[in-house]
C-alpha cells in the first residue's frame, strides 16, 4: 500500500512538473536553487570543486594563472513560495582557497533572488512557453583583489568586491520530448570606492541556451552555453583601456528526483570554453547538490 502509494505521488508530481511550469530551466544553472509551483520551502546545499585555473588576456590569448590552484565551495540556500507563480531565494556560499599545503577560507558574496512566472505552460497548448521574470541582487562583502592582503597568491580574494543587481527573463518550451530554453539577464555593479579612487565596473549582458531531455525513473539532463560580456571598467570616471570581458561557458547538469520532496544534481561547467573570450579565466567546475522541498 505504501509503495503503491509513493508511485503515484511520484508520478502525480512529474505530471504537476511537466504540465505547469519548470523551474528556471531556460537559464540553465545560473541560480543554485529554484522552486517549483508545487513547492511551498526548500533547503538546499551544493559542494563545489573549481580547478583548471588559465588567465585569459585582453587579445584571447591563455596563460599560467596566478592565485589558488583550487577553489572549493559549500553554497547553502533556502527558498521560499509566494504563490505557485512567485518565489525567492536566498544564497551563501562558503569557500576554500587552496594553493600547495597553504589554504584559506571565508564567506563569499551573498545574494537574495526572485522569480515570477508571467505565462504558465499548457499541456494543451504545446507552443505557448513558459516565460518568467526575475531580479537579483549579490552583496558584494568578501575580499577582493583591490583590498587583498595576499597579492603574491591571492588566496585572501573571495569575491570581486562590487555589490550588484540583476533583471532577467526566462522563456521555456517544455511540452515536447526534447525542451529548448533561453534565458537573458542584464547586470548591473554598483560602483565602489578603493584607496582613494572610484571603481565603476561596466554593465554586464548574459545571454543562456539551453537543452533538457527527461529521462525514465526521474532523470533529467540539462545542457547549454552562456556569453557573458561586461563593458569597460571606469576609475574616477575614466574609460580603462581594453578593459572589457567576455567569457563564453558551457555547462552539463544531470537531476535526479529522488522522492517527490528530494532532489539530487550534478554538474559540469568550463568558463571560457569556446570562441574567443577576453580578459576573463578559464577553468573546469564538478558541483554536487542535493535539494530538500517542504
Amino acid at each position: 500500500m505504501r509503495r503503491r502509494a509513493l508511485l503515484a505521488a511520484l508520478v502525480a508530481l512529474a505530471a504537476a512538473r511537466e504540465a505547469h511550469a519548470c523551474a528556471s530551466c531556460g537559464s540553465g544553472g545560473d541560480e543554485p536553487m529554484v522552486l517549483y509551483p508545487n513547492e511551498h520551502e526548500k533547503f538546499y546545499l551544493g559542494l563545489a570543486r573549481t580547478a583548471g585555473f588559465q588567465n585569459v588576456d585582453r587579445d584571447g590569448a591563455l596563460s599560467t594563472a596566478g592565485g589558488p590552484s583550487r577553489k572549493e565551495t559549500a553554497t547553502f540556500a533556502f527558498g521560499h513560495a509566494f504563490s505557485p507563480r512567485t518565489f525567492a531565494t536566498l544564497a551563501a556560499p562558503f569557500t576554500r582557497n587552496v594553493l600547495g599545503d597553504d589554504q584559506r577560507t571565508a564567506f563569499a558574496d551573498p545574494s537574495l533572488a526572485a522569480r515570477h512566472t508571467v505565462v504558465m505552460p499548457s499541456l494543451a497548448e504545446p507552443l505557448i512557453p513558459q516565460v518568467q521574470l526575475g531580479l537579483g541582487y549579490k552583496y558584494g562583502q568578501a575580499t577582493s583583489i583591490h583590498d587583498s592582503r595576499l597579492l603574491k597568491t591571492q588566496l585572501d580574494v573571495f569575491g570581486n568586491g562590487f555589490s550588484e543587481a540583476k533583471a532577467a527573463a526566462d522563456v521555456w518550451y517544455g511540452q515536447t520530448a526534447v525542451k529548448f530554453g533561453a534565458a537573458h539577464a542584464v547586470l548591473v555593479p554598483l560602483a565602489r570606492r578603493f584607496a582613494g579612487s572610484t571603481y565603476a565596473p561596466g554593465l554586464g549582458q548574459r545571454t543562456t541556451a539551453s537543452v533538457s531531455y527527461a529521462w525514465p525513473g526521474m532523470v533529467k539532463t540539462t545542457g547549454g552555453a552562456n556569453r557573458e560580456a561586461r563593458a569597460p571598467l571606469r576609475i574616477d570616471g575614466d574609460e580603462q583601456p581594453d578593459s572589457a570581458q567576455v567569457n563564453n561557458a558551457l555547462f552539463l547538469t544531470g537531476e535526479w528526483m529522488v522522492s517527490p520532496l528530494d532532489t539530487a544534481r550534478v554538474s559540469f561547467a568550463r568558463q571560457a570554453a569556446f570562441a574567443r573570450n577576453r580578459n576573463t579565466a578559464r577553468s573546469n567546475a564538478v558541483s554536487f547538490a542535493y535539494m530538500k522541498s517542504i
